[in-house]
């Protein structure tokens, strides 16, 4: 995943392609009172030491959880 996020050569045209990375991120925006982002590879050993941590990765993968139900029931 590391190399997503290497700079350099073209951009494709066309359509936005669903990335990993990308739903990642839409997910950690979802939550609520949160900073956290995947939008470089800081952020991406960010989540690296998170998930190191056991409890801290559960509560993590639970309030994106929780969070996407809300955005589902919105809908």
């Amino acid at each position: 995943m590391s190399g997503y996020f290497v700079t350099g050569g073209s951009k494709f045209k066309g359509r936005p392609l669903t990335t990993l990375p990308v739903v990642l991120n839409r997910d950690l925006s979802r939550i609520i009172n949160s900073n956290l982002q995947l939008k470089s590879s800081h952020d991406l050993e960010h989540l690296r030491s998170i998930a190191q941590q056991r409890d801290e990765w559960t509560k993590l993968t639970a309030r994106i959880r929780e969070a996407a139900r809300a955005s589902q029931s919105e809908h």
